[in-house]
């Protein structure tokens, strides 16, 4: 007899926009970030956990970030999403390795990995 195993996830969605969201709210509160969001590569807010004026402030900054713009704010990271032009930036010192978590899990609710 196999024992059940709980659900990791307290909030889930069938809507995309509203599970990416829900993911990065998961995520802004695991690495105790201000601010997590996923924008595309024109800088236009996809989806985002934390202060609003927040989200749209770190979405613009994302290609800026991944052209290597040296007047960005250095608290600011990017990380391109698999299969994508996206990118998630989060506002407060992030490591490298939980963004880059936080895009995989993107990409899996866009049907862009596993």
């Amino acid at each position: 007899m196999s024992i059940p195993r709980p659900e990791r996830r307290v909030q889930r969605s069938t809507d995309p926009i509203e599970a990416l969201g829900c993911w990065l709210e998961a995520t802004r509160r695991r690495t105790e970030l201000a601010s997590v969001v996923l924008a595309d590569g024109s800088g236009l807010l996809l989806a985002g956990a934390g202060p609003a004026h927040e989200c749209d402030e770190l979405a613009a900054w994302a290609p800026l970030l991944d052209a290597g713009r040296p007047e960005c704010p250095p608290a600011l990271q990017s990380v391109k999403v698999h299969g994508a032009d996206a990118y998630i930036c989060a506002a407060g010192r992030a490591e490298l390795t939980a963004l880059r978590d936080a895009a995989r899990g993107c990409s899996r609710i866009l049907g862009f990995g596993t």
